[in-house]
């Protein structure tokens, strides 16, 4: 898979369970296959009620490929949407004589492609061992391969407990220095809670739009790029809303519908991060076709994280890539508020964050303080800080009354300074 130019099959197979998803399927294997730098050559579409043993498809279809391989020598590999079993995959392997993968482990190999920080690479490898060895066991035949008879214990099962050895043993080391890493981010996390800054969590299927969303918000520069899981570390940055202040915005890894456990299992800690937000934005790329069976995905992935109820928007972003605002129904949105804008052209910017500032509101306090004119700079600096003033009133020739909006965590941090001020 090291060739950006390689060119292979797409395999969709629709299960029973899943009938009628087909062009879903389809659409997001391609995407993910062109994520990981493949080209799809030619899609070729079953359904599958039994499963065969040896191939897990019909021999009918396997021959059919086969042919199609024969006749188009460029093709470099073949693509599963589903899992097979590794002994169904060597077997595929041997017949047709190209790299067999499943959606599953492309989408390993795109993360690891992507991570950049070390808690991301170490996330990634987790996620790539367990894998490997969750598959390892039917791999026993092809190591026995190399030897022994029946009814010994041949190279074959001494050199799969090597293996199986020598994965654990990294998996222990590796889970020791994540759970380094956690304890660091766990405390910055905590120092940013007791200073009772207001934390948004921005959630959604990937390539939604999420880290442009979270730049234009925050002013970052955070990698973007038009592929699945462009961005695998999370961030968090503090970014300015009106009549709020300043608010930690937290870019999340993406979603997609059946994410491997592997993956999910890896990031649960990141994951987990959305439930401690005092506001949660739902990214949707609405220019998508499939863009209610994303939002679907959404929702589910955030039950199974045990995600309490705060307050939530549904943005549905990239406005400029379709013709008309489509209609939205009330079961497809929980009937949360719903923006429409485009993070990359900014439009609808504005009203995200009145709509942001609106819903985090209620963690605020109506203030009124009265102060001298030498004590006003850095009480403007202190509030700016934990909330918004909405009036300087002219009280006095030595004093002014500010009328604020102010976290309610800070209200002793404002009393400490301003101490024996007036408060109304």
């Amino acid at each position: 898979m090291n060739d950006a130019r390689a060119k292979g099959i797409l395999l969709v197979v629709e299960e029973p369970k899943d009938r009628g998803y087909s062009e879903f399927f389809k659409r997001e294997l391609e995407e993910i296959v062109r994520s990981a730098d493949l080209e799809p050559l030619y899609t070729f579409e079953c359904k599958v009620k039994n499963p065969f043993y040896r191939y897990y498809l019909g021999k009918g279809k396997v021959q059919e490929i086969k042919d199609f391989i024969l006749q188009n020598p460029s093709t470099s590999f073949v693509v599963f949407n589903i899992e097979i079993t590794p002994s169904q995959q060597r077997n595929l392997e041997d017949f047709w004589q190209v790299p067999v993968y499943t959606k599953n482990g492309i989408i390993h190999e795109i993360f690891a492609r992507r991570a950049r920080t070390a808690q991301g690479r170490i996330k990634v490898e987790l996620a790539r061992l367990r894998y490997e060895l969750s598959r390892l066991s039917g791999k026993g035949n092809e190591f026995s391969r190399l030897g022994g008879g029946i009814g010994t214990r041949g190279p074959g099962e001494q050199k799969i407990e090597v293996e199986r050895r020598k994965i654990k043993d990294r998996l222990a080391l590796l889970r020791r220095e994540l759970k380094k890493i956690q304890q660091r981010m766990e405390t910055q996390r905590v120092a940013r809670t007791k200073k009772g800054i207001p934390q948004v969590a921005i959630v959604g299927y990937t390539n939604a739009g999420k880290s442009t969303l979270f730049n234009v918000l925050t002013k970052s520069r955070a990698y973007v790029a038009d592929k699945m899981f462009a961005t695998l570390d999370p961030a968090a940055k503090k970014g300015y809303v009106p009549e709020v202040g300043e608010v930690v915005f937290i870019d999340t890894v993406g979603f997609i519908r059946n994410m491997p456990s592997t993956i999910k299992d890896a990031f649960r800690a990141t994951l987990e991060e959305i439930r401690e937000a005092d506001l949660v934005l739902e990214v949707v790329d609405i220019s998508d076709p499939d863009y209610v069976l994303h939002l679907q995905t959404i929702h589910e992935t955030l039950r199974e994280i045990n995600f309490h109820e705060c307050p939530q928007i549904i943005v549905f972003n990239k406005i400029d890539l379709v013709q008309e605002t489509p209609f939205i129904a009330s079961e497809t949105k929980n009937d949360y508020p719903c923006l429409f804008l485009s993070a990359k052209n900014r439009t609808g910017i504005e009203e995200l964050l009145n709509e942001i500032a609106m819903r985090l509101k209620p963690l605020m306090s109506h203030l009124s303080i009265e102060v001298a004119y030498e004590k006003l700079p850095l009480l403007e600096k202190e509030i700016y800080r934990q909330g918004y003033i909405k009036n300087i009133l002219p009280k006095s020739p030595q004093n002014v009354i500010l009328e604020c909006l102010v976290r309610k965590e800070a209200l002793s941090r404002i009393r400490s300074i301003l101490e024996p001020a007036q408060y109304h």
